[in-house]
């Protein structure tokens, strides 16, 4: 069958991936999830990394104005476990807005507003406290250091002292004020009224390799004076500021925090509001006083307030949001890469770097050419597998042709290689099939490391037989046709190459539990497609590496029934145009009927080709318990929401770095 590809309209990137006008970037989320919601109200984060661990501050109470504010501080090693590491309060204040910050003597700062409150709901005048600590856990008394009415919002340490800008939180002089101190408890004024157009109020100051200061600031809408985003600009003495408008699109640009990258950009973060309220990034032109929108972090509502940390190439994001229900903590990692790495950039199947082709056969350089046992007939075979040992190879003649009707389980022991010449001087292959219904499977992995190679299997079932299973499902008859795998392993490290393998209705080959370290690759796999059933690869509480494998006329290409421990990566598998369901799978908790809405631990689906338009590429049918990580394949869909979708819940799903190709398919 020869396919040709032509009449191509639009090629585009999806997901959560920009570079707008000269913005020489982009930022990928990798990875969102939730990592706390224990409060009734959990907002106002900051981040740090400090004594080779990640710090996560906010604060937690009945509401986002409440007599009750208090700051937890988780800690975390790697930034996927978080533990409570502590809990400040002070008696008689609402603590809110938590800054992090590490001291030139070693000692971790938090800085925050306190605010007198008498009841909930009702407005207070706000000033700051800090307090410090040695590990993370035991933390100094807060201690007033502005009192309620100026708010220092934030401070940074530059060259021994500590920077920060306070701004009018319950009296009457909506004016900025520089404030510097030498252990940050004492704070003198450096600029008084620093600016005051507008209504200014929240300001994160950083500084710049040659000492530049700048700062970002937050205006508020008052009258009919504009409330847009500042950045301030200041050389070291830092008594003379240059201001710069950054434009309506950043007004009440809530929680401005910014951070300069390894290769000297400077990436901004705050609330953003096109579309409904959002917590979104930024690129920001220093230079010349601009800033951009480069994303929006899966958030919505009551959000904002991020927390940045740049380590090891990641931008770490901590910040709130309730668009899953009530305000909750997430922390977000991103990928910087400059646009000209981005160019360079390859997106499906046809990167495959594996050297072999896709589907095997032809090309395909592992081939097992000889054996410890060549066979040629159904005893032959039989009577190699009872005696072959591990690290032995029976060889199938490649043009033999054995009818293995009426057996099943046939093992194969640990450490065993069953092998035949597919793509050997043309060949096809030896072709083992099955005429009855109920053989489950054919092959049964005896131990690890089998591996099954150069062989067609072929199945007794290549039919849907939609109208018929439609039918015994209403008569509460579903199973009452067999179903038939073709091979099937309990142990790991199970290899499955170069192989054809057809009509089973169940499975081509069903990884159950124990299954782990699978490696299914370079197999031509089709016209496995019983109605509600027929799967390429199917997983149950096992993993593999499924790569390279050419699809076609599948229910499911790959499937999981999402239990824990079900995890797989598909990679560089090329999807032909046909099926009756969407192409890759994984169950979740209401297909199980388990009471979770669980779909899985690690999903990875990246630089495959999705030819079958008229059903999905990909369903998560609930969310994984780590992520399901969707990047650089290429479907052949008209929109995102077309190629990739999630049913039955929402998050941990990270949609980076697709392409979308409007295209015509012809055949001939």
């Amino acid at each position: 069958m020869n396919r040709k590809l032509y009449g191509l309209a639009v090629l585009f990137l999806i997901g959560a991936s920009y570079a707008f006008g000269a913005v020489p970037i982009t930022v990928e989320v990798v990875e969102a999830k939730k990592i706390w919601d224990r409060a009734p109200h959990n907002a106002f984060t900051d981040l740090v990394r400090w004594n080779e661990r990640f710090y996560c501050a906010f604060r937690v109470g009945r509401g986002h104005v409440s007599t009750d504010g208090k700051i937890r501080l988780l800690e975390s090693k790697d930034a996927n476990h978080w533990e409570s590491a502590a809990l400040v309060a002070l008696e008689g204040y609402d603590l809110r807005d938590a800054h992090l910050s590490v001291t030139p003597d070693g000692r971790l700062m938090l800085l925050g507003g306190v605010a007198p409150r008498k009841q909930d709901n009702q407005g207070a005048p706000t000033g700051s406290f800090v307090c410090f600590s040695q590990d993370g856990s035991q933390w100094t008394k807060p201690r007033i250091v502005v009192e309620p009415g100026r708010w220092l919002w934030c401070v940074t340490w530059h060259k021994g002292k500590a920077y920060g800008v306070s701004y009018a939180a319950g009296e009457r002089m909506p004016y900025l004020e520089l404030l510097v101190s030498e252990n940050g408890i004492d704070y003198q004024c450096h600029v008084d009224k620093l600016f005051g157009t507008g209504y200014p109020t929240e300001v994160t100051l950083r500084f710049d390799t040659d000492d530049t200061c700048y700062a970002l600031v937050r205006r508020d809408r008052r009258g009919k004076e504009s409330s847009s985003a500042m950045l301030g600009v200041s050389k070291p003495g830092y008594k003379k500021w240059r201001w710069h408008d950054l434009g309506a699109g950043f007004n009440g640009f809530g929680g401005p925090n910014f951070i300069r990258t390894a290769g000297g950009h400077w990436i901004g973060a705050g609330r953003m509001h096109q579309g409904g309220a959002a917590t979104g990034l930024t690129y920001i032109d220093v230079k010349n006083g601009k800033m951009t929108k480069m994303l929006k972090l899966p958030s919505g509502g009551d959000t904002s307030y991020p927390g940045l940390v740049w380590y090891k190439d990641i931008l770490y994001v901590s910040y709130y949001s309730s668009h899953e229900g009530k305000t909750s903590i997430y922390l977000a990692k991103l990928k910087v890469k400059s646009k000209a790495a981005v160019e360079k950039e390859s997106f499906g199947a046809d990167t495959n770097p594996t050297g072999d082709p896709i589907g095997g056969g032809k090309g395909y350089r592992r081939l097992v050419t000889e054996g410890d046992y060549q066979v040629k007939t159904l005893e032959g075979l039989l009577a190699a597998l009872k005696e072959a040992k591990a690290g032995q190879v029976v060889y199938v003649d490649e043009k033999a042709e054995i009818d293995l009707t009426g057996k099943q389980k046939i093992v194969i022991p640990g450490g065993v290689t069953v092998a035949s010449g597919r793509g050997q001087k043309n060949s096809q292959g030896a072709l083992l099939y099955s005429n009855e219904l109920k053989t489950s499977p054919l092959f049964l992995a005896g131990g690890e490391k089998v591996r099954v190679t150069g062989l067609r299997l072929r199945g007794p079932d290549q039919n849907r037989r939609t109208e018929q299973m439609r039918q015994l499902h209403r008569e509460g008859r579903y199973y009452s046709i067999p179903n038939s795998d073709g091979i099937i392993s309990t142990h790991p490290h199970l290899e499955v190459d170069n192989c054809e393998l057809w009509a089973w209705s169940h499975a081509a080959v069903f990884l159950k539990r124990g299954a782990s370290k699978a490696h299914i690759h370079h197999n031509y796999i089709h016209h496995n497609q019983r109605s509600g059933l027929g799967y390429g690869v199917c997983l149950d509480q096992a993993d593999a590496l499924i790569e390279a494998n050419l699809f076609d006329f599948c229910r499911h290409h790959i499937a999981g029934t999402g239990r824990p421990g079900t995890s797989y990566e598909a990679r560089y598998n090329l999807v032909l145009e046909n099926a009756n369901g969407h192409s890759f799978d994984m169950h979740g908790g209401r297909d199980r009927k388990d009471g979770t809405d669980i779909a899985g631990d690690l999903i990875k689906i990246h630089h495959n080709t999705f030819k079958a338009t008229q059903v999905p590429a990909i369903v998560i049918r609930g969310r994984p318990t780590q992520s399901a990580e969707i990047h650089h394949n290429r479907f052949l869909h008209a929109d995102r929401g077309k190629a990739v979708r999630q049913t039955n819940a929402v998050g941990n799903m990270n949609i980076y770095r697709n392409q979308l190709t409007s295209a015509r398919i012809l055949k001939d």
